[in-house]
């Protein structure tokens, strides 16, 4: 079985129609997506002079041919890319869970064209409540990764989705006490033959940030060192992707760059146990594809 994992595409549809080129060129069986899948980057539009522009905290890549045209072909673009226009004045999680649904139906219609199996994981920065997101994932047929235990062929993939604290107070943060008891959930189905999927990283594994501080969990950590898995998945940490193999596990990193247009992740063979790492930008050509299309 031919797995593609990534993570981190926030809300970024570009990303997905580069996930279905690769889908059919890798033969790619299914897709894993380890968290924050739902939009971040939000904005105002506004004139400034002759022309549109943006205000948003998320730098705008090729801004001048992003925002040049009329207001509707504007607001087209930016959805694609994963923004998301909300008021200055009424900034607030009501608003942001409001417009974060509402984008993930339309990822998930998109991921539903893939025509192959799909797993998502809840991410901190997915802002949706539990309810929400099991009804969203059960109404396409997506499988939810939340706490969750598959069977696929001779593996199983088992979900987690806490984080430790962030200095965002994003959601389905937890301090490493209470993230220990929300493992032993599904410590009793990690073994060998199983493919973990955790939005966060382990301790001091791929999870250094750009200022290099480690900010793993401890208790990650000590349950895949215990449990030995054969592959270890995660994101949360963009400036950490790769791979590391510790004591005969394999660690990945799938982290995207939405904000870069940059695609990333890993192919994972579980029958010849290759792999293949992906590092796919979106190019202003084949925007303009997507967007036309």
């Amino acid at each position: 079985m031919k797995i593609f994992a990534t993570a981190d595409i926030h809300g970024n549809k570009s990303l997905i129609y580069l996930i279905r080129e690769m889908i059919k060129k890798e033969e790619i069986d299914l897709l894993v997506i380890a968290g924050d899948i739902a939009p971040k980057g939000f904005y105002q539009l506004y004139r400034n002079g002759l022309k549109y522009d943006i205000r948003s905290a998320f730098c705008l890549r090729n801004r001048g041919i992003i925002l040049d045209g009329n207001e509707q072909q504007i607001r087209t673009k930016l959805d694609l890319l994963g923004f998301v226009e909300i008021s200055r004045d009424n900034y607030n999680l009501s608003l942001i869970r409001l417009r974060q649904k509402e984008a993930l139906r339309r990822i998930c219609e998109l991921l539903k064209t893939l025509r192959i199996p799909v797993y998502l994981l809840i991410g901190n920065d997915d802002h949706i409540s539990d309810n929400d997101w099991d009804k969203i994932l059960s109404d396409y047929g997506i499988y939810n990764l939340n706490l969750k235990a598959y069977e696929l062929e001779e593996f199983k993939m088992v979900g987690f989705q806490y984080v430790l604290p962030t200095p965002w107070n994003t959601n389905n943060e937890l301090p490493e006490d209470r993230l220990a008891d929300e493992l032993t959930h599904i410590e009793p189905y990690i073994d060998r033959k199983t493919i973990l999927i955790t939005h966060g990283p382990p301790k001091n594994i791929l999870d250094r940030t750009g200022n290099g501080l480690r900010v793993g969990s401890e208790s990650i950590y000590r349950t895949v060192k215990e449990k030995q898995p054969m592959f270890h998945v995660f994101g949360h940490i963009h400036e950490a992707f790769g791979k590391a193999t510790i004591d005969n596990i394999t660690f990945y990193n799938v982290a995207s760059l939405w904000d870069d247009w940059l695609l990333r992740g890993y192919i994972i063979d579980t029958k010849t146990m290759n792999e293949k790492r992906i590092e796919r930008r979106i190019l202003l050509g084949e925007f303009k594809h997507f967007y036309d299309g």
